[in-house]
């Protein structure tokens, strides 16, 4: 199931904030790193709090949805600004 695109009015509050950008030098190299960086920052939050990922890579859209789907931490809200990409991580209950 796709995650809802919501609009800016209606977007969750973000407790933490994630930001990947690629540059021309590292083009790949955001997906590598973007699931164990969101991991490692959701470890930080308490059950219930929402992490803001912000990246450019257009693949990390299915890489986001998968790692919620694996691991239960639910990908609440997703939207898209130009080439920005911001998904909101609810941190699952224990």
């Amino acid at each position: 199931m796709a995650e809802p695109v919501v609009s800016s009015a209606s977007l969750p509050h973000a407790d933490a904030v994630l930001e990947m950008f690629q540059t021309a030098e590292q083009l790949g190299a955001v997906c590598a790193h973007l699931t164990p960086a969101i991991k490692t920052n959701l470890k930080e939050l308490e059950p219930g709090q929402v992490l803001l990922v912000r990246v450019d890579d257009p693949s990390a859209s299915l890489d986001v949805q998968a790692w919620c789907g694996l691991t239960g931490n639910p990908l609440i809200a997703t939207q898209v600004e130009g080439d920005v990409f911001s998904f909101y991580i609810k941190k699952r209950d224990r």
